[in-house]
């Protein structure tokens, strides 16, 4: 009986310490992201700090690489124009993700349209697609991150069939974007 309640007792201390460590590493995880120019992000998490940047390569051939220190550490090529480049924490685990307006033709849209690709930093490290949007709601017109929020939401403008234009927030959600909502009519940002 006595080493049963010592088992429980030890089982319920090693809990209670593996649960506060826990908690105090994610109340000292620091997350912080800067748009510095139209293709350079930079960022601090809790896997270090680098720099997220859009090369161009070409007129139609761009490539996206992750920076820390000054070497390069994983890159990704996009072989189609750019029109977009930013970078927020879309899934809220305080690691960033790119975002990159592309403009390109899809298996089920062949009309050359513009599209909205995020990339996430496997591992903090390297670029892999998370998710590679052949359409939001309406055709794309532009989109922005929206950082009031954690995780971050995106922010479109779409072209609906009558020509008008709505803006509409997104939350990436499992494999894709989820409508949140229609927000009032607001002044484009650059």
């Amino acid at each position: 009986m006595r080493l049963i309640a010592k088992t429980i007792i030890t089982v319920y201390l090693l809990c209670t310490l593996i649960c506060c460590g826990h908690k105090q590493k994610e109340a000292t995880r620091e997350y912080s992201m800067m748009q510095i120019d139209s293709v350079t992000c930079q960022y601090r998490c809790a896997m270090g700090e680098g720099i997220l940047r859009l090369v161009s390569v070409t007129d139609s051939t761009n490539r996206i690489e992750h920076l820390k220190g000054d070497s390069v550490v994983d890159s990704w090529a996009l072989d189609y124009p750019v029109y977009r480049f930013t970078c927020g924490d879309m899934t809220g685990d305080s690691i960033p993700e790119v975002l990159v307006g592309t403009i390109k033709a899809t298996r089920y849209h062949p009309e050359k349209d513009k599209r909205l690709f995020i990339f996430h930093l496997y591992k903090g490290q390297f670029i892999r697609p998370l998710w590679l949007g052949s359409r939001v709601g309406c055709p794309l017109i532009d989109f922005k991150i929206e950082t009031d929020s954690m995780p971050n939401l995106v922010h479109t403008w779409e072209r609906k069939e009558n020509g008008d234009t709505i803006e509409v927030l997104y939350q990436l959600k499992g494999f894709g974007l989820k409508y949140v909502a229609s927000p009032p009519t607001l002044p484009r940002r650059e």
